[in-house]
């Protein structure tokens, strides 16, 4: 959008540009979370640090049906659209009297100076979102001092279309102190920021207008009412224009009380959605008030919006258990350094001593079994009746055959031992004596008792006693 004026001599071009990053640019989603925003700032009392909110209330404030993962996605992304879209305010000044002398102020801001979303998950599912905002600190400033024009929320809520939500907020400006506005859809369109192809031809612009001028008759606008919204071919017939006619402050009156008399809008309710505070803005505030109690001794204390946002942090990640033992580690560390903390804030840097102490009580207190009970319960684990006594009756041949596969096994499925063998160590040893055993154990043999003296009489019958599956 651009302007331009002149003054004692001077050019003044004003121009507004809107960024885009990632997330796309701003669209009327944002400005009707932009108004929600203002509205719940007002209903806080206009303060100056940061104003809290829940996800859920920002969409039902926002008509949106339900509570989905849609529904949830679209809200997150606006918000950060607000804090991340780059906006640039840009003058030129233009000096007639010096010749080619042009100064330009630029100014780059965002809607939102600051933004928190803390979201708790459970089956991968969003069944808790806070947080936190706060304005730019120019938008602040001007909202404060009333450097603002009213809107009405609820009339413009009640618009369907996006083209009328656009139209609506140009409209509603331009006849702030006039009863009539006429404008030719090219120009319209160019001050409405619609640059589309096809919006180049005026049958495209004249499609697009008729769908949302029909939403906008009868419309309530901060100063009076919308009386018609028609659509007329210019005199030279290279285009259209739109003509608005807006009723007199007073007729505008008596319009809104009987449209409100005829569909009453519903109470905005600020931070009561459910006629109970979120479970987990009072889990922050509890435990900023069990911090006070502890270093400070104080029974009563108003939360804060910075240590309420830094408890809720917290509670977030470790749960209010956990953050109460932080609270606690914090306490005692600090009173063998003599540091007097006095802000919630000085805590968090004790969460990773906290926790890692934790759980080292933890393993501490976990229950072990003797000593002796554990060697009693591994020995008769490995003790295996009948596998030593077949392993006893093995030829050196046959013994040497199954403790080989049975240390390619165990170097297969565990390669680590195969440099703690090469060391010499006797644990490989055993866990492959330990495998033939159990081999032998379940094995199905089919033994022919036979004298131990007739295998030194009769070498051959050694190799027939021998379970060698063929």
């Amino acid at each position: 959008m651009e302007r331009e004026i002149s003054l004692d001599g001077t050019r003044i071009k004003s121009r507004v540009e809107v960024g885009y990053t990632q997330l796309g640019t701003l669209s009327t989603e944002e400005q009707k979370l932009l108004y929600v925003l203002i509205k719940l700032w007002e209903d806080e009392g206009k303060p100056e640090a940061q104003v809290f909110f829940s996800t859920r209330g920002l969409a039902r404030m926002l008509k949106k049906k339900g509570w989905g993962t849609n529904v949830i996605e679209a809200t997150t992304k606006s918000l950060r659209k607000l804090r991340t879209v780059p906006i640039e305010w840009i003058n030129s000044y233009r000096d007639q009297t010096k010749s080619g002398g042009v100064l330009v102020d630029r100014r780059p801001f965002t809607i939102l100076g600051d933004l928190r979303i803390v979201e708790r998950r459970q089956d991968g599912a969003v069944n808790s979102s806070l947080g936190y905002f706060k304005f730019d600190d120019h938008i602040l400033r001007n909202l404060q001092l009333n450097y603002t024009k009213p809107v009405c929320i609820e009339e413009f809520f009640k618009l369907k279309s996006e083209i009328a939500q656009l139209v609506y907020s140009h409209v509603d400006l331009m006849l702030f102190d006039k009863s009539r506005y006429e404008r030719r859809t090219q120009e319209l369109f160019q001050d409405l920021g619609l640059k589309n192809a096809e919006y180049s031809h005026m049958y495209e612009r004249r499609r697009a207008l008729e769908k949302g001028l029909g939403e906008l008759e009868g419309i309530r606008l901060s100063k009076g009412s919308i009386k018609s919204a028609t659509l007329e071919k210019t005199k030279d017939g290279k285009d259209y224009k739109v003509v608005f006619v807006k009723t007199s402050a007073r007729d505008g009156d008596s319009f809104a009380d009987e449209v409100v008399a005829l569909e009453p809008a519903p109470a905005v309710v600020i931070n009561r959605y459910s006629g109970q505070p979120d479970p987990v803005l009072v889990e922050a505030q509890e435990l900023v008030r069990y911090f006070h109690k502890t270093f400070h001794n104080l029974d009563s204390h108003a939360p804060q919006s910075k240590e309420t946002a830094q408890a809720l942090s917290l509670i977030s990640q470790h749960g209010l258990g956990a953050a109460k033992s932080v609270v606690d580690f914090a306490q005692v560390e600090a009173s063998k350094t003599r540091y007097s903390i006095q802000h919630f804030g000085a805590v968090l840097s004790y969460i990773s001593r906290a926790l890692a102490a934790a759980d080292s009580r933890r393993v501490q207190a976990r229950p072990r079994p003797p000593r002796s009970a554990m060697t009693t319960v591994v020995a008769q684990e490995l003790r295996y009746e009948r596998g030593e006594r077949r392993l006893a009756l093995l030829s050196p041949r046959e013994f040497q055959r199954r403790y080989e596969n049975a240390e390619a096994d165990l170097f297969r499925e565990r390669p680590f031992l195969a440099v703690t063998r090469s060391k010499g160590s006797g644990l490989v040893h055993r866990t492959i004596r330990t495998r033939i055993v159990r081999e032998l154990e379940d094995e199905v043999m089919d033994l022919m008792p036979i004298d131990a003296t007739l295998t030194v009489r009769y070498p051959w019958l050694a190799s027939l006693a021998q379970n060698s599956p063929s």
